[in-house]
């Protein structure tokens, strides 16, 4: 429980109740933190994913929108181009579950050589795959190699010219985050 009192300023303050006795301070509301909408591709929506709905996907219909509240210290800008993810089946456990949402931002196709050692959601051919880069040959040869970190999903390698878009995911979706405050 916890109690509060009225500054001389006419500002309510929450201070831990009983006092002395824990270290959790409430250092605001869930209502007071700012929603946004977010798009969502479901793992159903990915079939249509392809170049031209990147073009226009915060317009489609072809995607969900999820609200979403913002993280101390980011605002709606931060996410302007993200997408929620819906991740399908175990080629990535442990790192990412079946049923787990993720955000991930798109990358620039100047900036694809960049990449490595991230999890991405890569656009190419007829496929929408969420996956680790494991190997990244854009810079001299046509290849971007994909591993799955789990169980028997072992990786493979994606030509250059098959990508149509790639997502960099940054954060999961759903998954409050717990943040150091200084006192």
């Amino acid at each position: 429980m916890l109690k509060s009192d009225i500054s001389s300023d006419g500002h309510q303050n929450i201070l831990p109740y009983p006092p002395d006795q824990n270290n959790v301070q409430a250092v605001g509301l869930l209502s007071e933190i700012p929603v946004i909408e977010l798009g969502r591709v479901s793992f159903r929506a990915r079939a249509s994913f392809n170049y031209a709905q990147l073009q226009r996907f915060m317009n489609s219909e072809l995607f969900d929108k999820v609200l979403f509240r913002l993280p101390p210290g980011r605002t709606a800008e931060d996410y302007q181009d993200a997408l929620v993810f819906d991740i399908e089946g175990d080629s990535m456990e442990p790192s990412l579950r079946d049923g787990q949402q993720v955000i991930a931002w798109p990358v620039p196709e100047g900036k694809w050589e960049y990449l490595h050692n991230t999890i991405c959601v890569v656009d190419y051919d007829d496929t929408v795959t969420v996956k680790a880069i494991f190997a990244n040959a854009l810079f001299n040869t046509d290849g971007l190699t994909l591993h799955a970190t789990g169980g028997a999903g072992g990786s493979f390698t994606v030509a250059r010219k098959d990508i149509h878009s790639i997502w960099e995911v940054r954060e999961f979706y759903g998954v409050v985050p717990v943040r150091l405050v200084a006192a």
